[in-house]
């Protein structure tokens, strides 16, 4: 799989990185994965096997019309290839060579439950400081932190859940 997210994730790249447009492309595909994923039945739809190619395209061109055109024509020719259940790996690939090429870190924040814009962004904030680099979150939800959060990036894990408080009070009890 990872093979062909990677094949469309580097066409778009190269094509954009070419006409200097990565962070607009960059923004434009964050918003369509995020739409994406509150109607997945779009996705159901452009991988349905009831619906032609024909009719696929006319759906991506009725539905995505302010929407770049190099994006559109990825979406397309995604559809044409039997490929349209890739289409959120394919743009979170994107998105890390994007990241990668403008020197970002990728990490995830583990939580007991979503964290807002503002809170995430907060959080990113302070750990791009501590990194001294910018970086990028994505949020997880993981019910046995208990509470607080954990980031992991690279190497670098900054756990402050109460699970790990937790752990810590009783190896200090232990001793």
């Amino acid at each position: 799989m990872k093979e062909i997210t990677s094949r469309y994730a580097e066409a778009l790249f190269s094509l954009k990185r070419d006409s200097k447009q990565l962070e607009t492309t960059q923004i434009e595909i964050k918003e369509l994965k995020k739409i994406f994923e509150e109607n997945p039945d779009f996705i159901v739809v452009l991988s349905s096997s009831y619906k032609s190619i024909e009719e696929k395209i006319e759906i991506v061109d009725k539905t995505l019309k302010g929407v770049d055109e190099d994006i559109k024509s990825l979406i397309k020719i995604v559809c044409q290839n039997h490929r349209a259940n890739y289409l959120l790996e394919i743009f979170d690939e994107f998105n890390s060579l994007v990241n990668e090429y403008r020197g970002v870190k990728e990490g995830l924040v583990y939580s007991t439950q979503k964290l807002s814009d503002a809170q995430l962004a907060k959080l990113n904030k302070k750990i791009s400081e501590i990194e001294h680099q910018p970086t990028e979150l994505k949020n997880l939800i993981d019910s046995s932190l208990i509470g607080g959060v954990k980031v992991v990036i690279n190497d670098h894990i900054y756990d402050g859940s109460i699970k790990h408080h937790l752990e810590d009070m009783k190896i200090s009890l232990l001793k």
